[in-house]
């Protein structure tokens, strides 16, 4: 199994009849019931011990369930039933409210309001001890495992099998754990090895079968094929249409609609933390789907910067050509001009932040030419980068982006401190930190109580200003942004799109990364979209291009032979440096 792959997530998975028979916990037959349900009786407060529903009830049932993060509504009045033996999938783009959904359910997050039913039953899920004494079990994308145990300890480390004197019986759980592994079809030879020795897809599967040793009943799935190869993908399909044939409920939470295609039996998208639309019939509408994925109401639709420029981009500044970052991206081919807005949209694993990362030396390519003004740029580090005219500002700005114990002032100067350091007397000149921080105050309207003050006392959006502020104040070419509105205010997010435009109207090239679609259409003049580490298309923002087609590409292979779809925009090809706007011709 390899850890990530560029490869199609499927191998033309088509799902078998599985005939419901032996439990794949290894422990014996379980009851099979079908998806098929009537209403539930009143729901009435159990505890964990007292879980018995009616039969037809849905395994779990969240009744206008919401969640706010301050003035960010991750649910609202949320409702979706979970039966058993149906896999149901949760579709949505980045921050529609997928992984917030996830936690409510697994005890990591209580919901504002709402209730959730277990078997017809209200259900208070207070800590993740809970869901797991409910039933529940949950794969994460990124598995999360004690890497210096060993496999078996992960797979028993809730509740390890005892022998009559109350010692730890490791036959036995040897025993169990050989008999889930060959439901799975997984080697036995990794029960000797230590967790953090796997790859990640085989650790994928030690939770898969972790959560059949802890009986679950309902299992969740978060982009468990962005780690996985084709190969692997179609092997996992298999084990989660066993799980449904054995009674389990699945919830599987997925972009990649080759996956919901492959596999799910009932989808429901989230749009801004709510239920946008279900469809509980295959097959799918996959265009209404894609519709009501992108069905947020915005002005940021219209705004098309490339229709209402006074000139065009000036010319070529930084081209990227044939870049390859394994196993994040491949091939990846672009460039971006003076004064211009270009901007890179995906969803999650589509290899956008590596890659930028790899132009900026902060990760190591294997292949691919970077040019600046036409002359070949080795860059091997940030440093480098930095001194050839490029700035980057990352996606997770408290574990990349701040120096949390330290001033505002000294985070806005802390790329410049080489300009202004004393020569002899190697002391910092106050008075130029003064300046440069009042400059940037003033310019970005940051709101602080001091230049002194730890940065750590402003907001998410004053924080990230003052990144912006620190790159502001170099002499940059090019400044690429990654997620730079994420957590942050609709005021403060509508600021930093005035300043990217502003920043491209005064020259500079400006790459923006983002998963916000109104964002990526209310400042960008051109949108490459990016799919499984490559560039699938090109896109002008001149208001020809609609979101729901440029939403399609970031989530399967594109639109139907024949359907191409509004706006000027071009299929890339391996290779292929996508055009400029004034490049484009129609399809």
């Amino acid at each position: 199994m390899s850890e990530s792959s560029s490869e199609p997530a499927t191998e033309s998975y088509s799902r078998p009849r599985w005939a419901p028979g032996a439990s794949a916990n290894g422990r014996g037959p379980r009851s099979q019931t079908g998806p098929d349900r009537v209403d539930a009786a009143p729901a009435e407060s159990v505890g964990v011990s007292d879980l018995a529903g009616a039969p037809a009830a849905p395994l779990a049932r969240l009744v206008r369930v919401s969640k706010s993060f301050g003035s960010t509504h991750a649910l609202v009045d949320v409702s979706v039933e979970l039966e058993r033996g149906t896999i149901h999938a949760i579709a949505g783009e980045n921050g529609a409210g997928k992984s917030t959904l996830i936690k409510v359910l697994m005890g990591v997050l209580q919901p504002d309001s709402g209730s959730i039913e277990v078997e017809g039953r209200l259900a208070k899920i207070g800590s993740p001890v809970t869901a797991r004494a409910l039933g529940f079990a949950a794969v994460y994308q990124e598995p999360l495992v004690y890497p210096h145990l060993g496999v078996l300890e992960n797979m028993f480390v809730v509740g390890p099998e005892r022998s009559r004197l109350g010692d730890l019986d490791r036959n036995a759980m040897r025993r169990r754990a050989l008999a889930i592994f060959d439901q799975l079809e997984v080697d036995p030879a990794l029960l000797g090895r230590k967790m953090g020795d796997l790859r990640l897809g085989h650790q994928q599967l030690v939770l898969i079968a972790k959560a059949l040793v802890e009986e679950a009943k309902l299992i969740i799935f978060d982009e468990p094929t962005s780690i996985l190869s084709g190969a692997e993908a179609t092997k996992l399909f298999r084990i989660i249409d066993r799980l449904r044939a054995a009674g389990s409920a699945v919830v599987y939470i997925s972009h990649r609609f080759e996956d919901l295609e492959a596999i799910a039996d009932k989808i429901t998208v989230l749009t801004d933390g709510r239920v946008a639309g279900a469809f509980h019939e295959r097959p799918f509408d996959f265009d209404a789907v894609v519709r009501l994925m992108s069905g947020r109401e915005t002005r940021a639709y219209d705004a098309a910067p490339a229709a209402h420029r006074k000139a065009p981009p000036g010319e070529t500044v930084l081209e990227v050509e044939g870049l390859s970052c394994p196993p994040y991206c491949e091939d990846v081919s672009w460039q971006v001009a003076r004064g211009e807005v270009l901007c890179f949209y995906g969803q999650v694993g589509a290899g956008r932040t590596e890659m930028a990362k790899a132009v900026f030396g902060d990760l190591r390519p294997t292949a691919g030419v970077v040019r600046m003004e036409g002359k070949e740029l080795v860059v091997h580090s940030p440093r480098q980068a930095i001194r050839a005219g490029v700035g980057y500002l990352p996606e997770d700005r408290k574990a990349e982006g701040i120096f949390a114990t330290q001033a505002i002032s000294e985070n806005i100067v802390a790329s410049v401190l080489g300009r202004i350091v004393a020569r002899i007397a190697r002391y910092v000149r106050r008075s130029e930190v003064r300046t440069l921080t009042e400059g940037q105050r003033e310019s970005l309207q940051i709101k602080m109580a001091a230049p002194a003050a730890p940065i750590s006392s402003l907001s998410g959006g004053g924080q990230q200003k003052v990144i912006l502020g620190r790159w502001m104040v170099e002499r940059l070419e090019v400044l690429v942004l990654d997620e730079p509105t994420r957590g942050i205010d609709v005021t403060t997010k509508a600021q930093f799109h005035d300043i990217i435009r502003s920043l491209a109207a005064d020259g500079l090239a400006v790459v923006v990364i983002s998963s916000d679609l109104p964002e990526v259409f209310a400042v960008a003049d051109r949108i490459l979209v990016m799919r499984q580490g490559r560039i699938v298309v090109s896109f002008v923002n001149d208001g020809s291009a609609r979101p729901e087609e440029v939403l399609r590409y970031a989530v399967s292979a594109g639109p139907e032979p024949g359907r191409a779809g509004g706006g000027d925009h071009q299929r890339a090809r391996p290779g292929l440096v996508p055009p400029r706007p004034q490049e484009v011709s129609e399809q």
